[in-house]
C-alpha cells in the first residue's frame, strides 16, 4: 500500500544538462525548467563552470550536480575549426567519461528523463532522452566542406541516441536559425519548440535609467575576454555612458573605468530592463542572445567570434535581412558600427509558447 501511494505522489524527475561553451546554452532553460515545474515536475540539474554557477543562483532550490564536458578553448589567432577537430579524440574521451558519469547521476537520483542541450553524449536507452538544438545543419565554410560529411555521420550517430529532438524555434521561413535548423535528418522525432528566452516570463515593461551603450559578452575565453578588451579601448575614447555586462556569473563585484562601468552579472529583470534603456547594443551573435533580443524587441550590432561558423551565418543573415548590423572583430570600429546600426530595423518576431507547453506535458506523461 505505501509503495502505490508513493507512486501516485512522486514527482516525475527530469535531469536539465546544458553544454558548457559560453552561457546561451544554460540561459535559455530557465524557459524550460519553469514549464517542467510548472506542469508538476521536479527539475535536476547537471552542468559545470559558468553555466553551474548561473542556474545555482537561478534555481538555488533544485539539486544541482557538476556534470563536467569537453570545454573548448577558442583560439586567439588561427582556425577554430582545426583546433576543434585537433581536439576532437579528447572530446570523445571526455564524452564516454560523462555518460557513464550520467548512469550513475540517474540510478542515485531516480532520474525518469533527460533534457540535453547540445550535449550529445548524454543520452540513454532506458529512459526518455530529449536534445535540444537549433544546429541540425552544422555550418562549414571552405575546406571544412571536405569534413562535412564525416561530421554528420558522427552527429547522427549520437542522435540516434535520443527519443526526441527539439529546435528552439518556430516554424517556416520566418524562423531565427535560419538555415541551421532545416534537416531531413530524424525528422520523425523532431519538433519545434518555440524560443527560448530568459526573458520570456518576466516583466520586460520597466526601463532603468537611459544608457548609451550596453556591452553583452559572453562564449568561451580567450576571445569573450579579447573583445572586452578591445569595446573598452574603444569607448573610453568616447563620451557614451557605457555598461559592460561580463557574463560571468561567479563573480559580484562591479568596477568603473572613467565612462563604463563593469558589471559581472545581473538578474534577468535588471538585464531586461538595461537592454530596453540603451540606446545602442553590442553583442556576439550567439543563437541565445537572438532569442533574447527577438523576445524584447531590441536592436543589436554584432561581433560574430572569430572563426565561429554559427555566428558569422547568424549575423551576415540578420544583415541581409536588414535586422541587425555587424562587423567583424578585426576590423570593428565603434563610431561606425554605432552610425552604421541606425539603418537596420531590429527583431521583431512573434513566439509561440505554447509549443514548449506542450512538448513538456507530453514529455512528463511518457517519462
Amino acid at each position: 500500500m505505501c509503495i502505490f501511494v508513493y507512486t501516485l505522489i512522486r514527482k516525475k524527475k527530469i535531469l536539465v544538462c546544458p553544454l558548457d561553451w559560453g552561457l546561451g546554452h544554460a540561459t535559455r532553460m530557465v524557459p524550460v525548467i519553469k514549464s517542467i515545474e510548472r506542469n508538476g515536475g521536479d527539475v535536476i540539474l547537471a552542468a559545470d563552470n559558468r553555466p553551474f554557477d548561473f542556474l545555482k543562483q537561478h534555481f538555488p532550490k533544485n539539486k544541482i550536480i557538476r556534470l563536467a564536458g569537453f570545454s573548448p578553448r577558442y583560439p586567439s589567432k588561427g582556425s577554430m575549426a582545426l583546433t576543434v577537430a585537433r581536439s576532437f579524440p579528447k572530446m570523445v574521451k571526455q564524452g564516454i567519461t560523462a555518460n557513464n558519469e550520467l548512469k550513475k547521476i540517474v540510478a542515485k537520483n531516480e532520474i525518469d528523463a533527460i533534457i540535453s542541450d547540445n550535449r550529445y553524449e548524454l543520452a540513454l536507452p532506458t529512459i526518455p532522452s530529449i536534445f535540444i538544438t537549433h544546429q541540425l545543419n552544422i555550418r562549414t565554410t571552405g575546406w571544412q566542406n571536405i569534413g562535412k560529411p564525416i561530421i554528420n555521420l558522427v552527429l547522427s550517430k549520437y542522435l540516434k541516441d535520443y527519443s526526441e529532438i527539439w529546435i528552439p524555434d518556430i516554424d517556416g521561413n520566418h524562423n531565427l536559425s535560419g538555415n541551421l535548423s532545416k534537416s531531413n535528418r530524424f525528422k520523425e522525432k523532431t519538433s519545434h519548440i518555440g524560443l527560448l528566452s530568459r526573458f520570456s516570463e518576466n516583466d520586460i515593461s520597466t526601463k532603468s535609467n537611459k544608457i548609451d551603450l550596453l556591452v553583452i559578452l559572453s562564449g568561451p575565453e580567450p576571445q569573450r575576454t579579447i573583445l572586452e578588451k578591445l569595446l573598452i579601448k574603444q569607448a573610453i575614447k568616447t563620451n557614451l555612458k557605457t555598461i559592460i555586462l561580463q557574463g560571468k556569473p561567479e563573480e559580484t563585484k562591479s568596477t568603473n573605468v572613467k565612462n563604463i562601468k563593469l558589471i559581472p552579472h545581473v538578474n534577468d529583470n535588471v538585464f531586461a530592463s538595461l537592454m530596453q534603456s540603451a540606446s545602442y547594443i553590442i553583442s556576439r551573435p550567439g543563437y541565445s542572445t537572438l532569442m533574447d533580443l527577438a523576445t524584447i524587441g531590441c536592436n543589436s550590432i554584432f561581433i560574430p567570434t572569430p572563426g565561429q561558423t554559427e555566428q558569422e551565418y547568424l549575423a551576415k543573415t540578420m544583415k541581409v535581412k536588414g535586422i541587425a548590423y555587424s562587423e567583424s572583430q578585426k576590423d570593428f570600429d565603434l563610431s561606425n558600427a554605432i552610425e552604421q546600426s541606425k539603418g537596420y530595423k531590429g527583431f521583431s518576431l512573434k513566439n509561440n509558447s505554447k509549443l514548449l507547453e506542450e512538448r513538456i506535458m507530453n514529455l512528463l506523461k511518457i517519462c
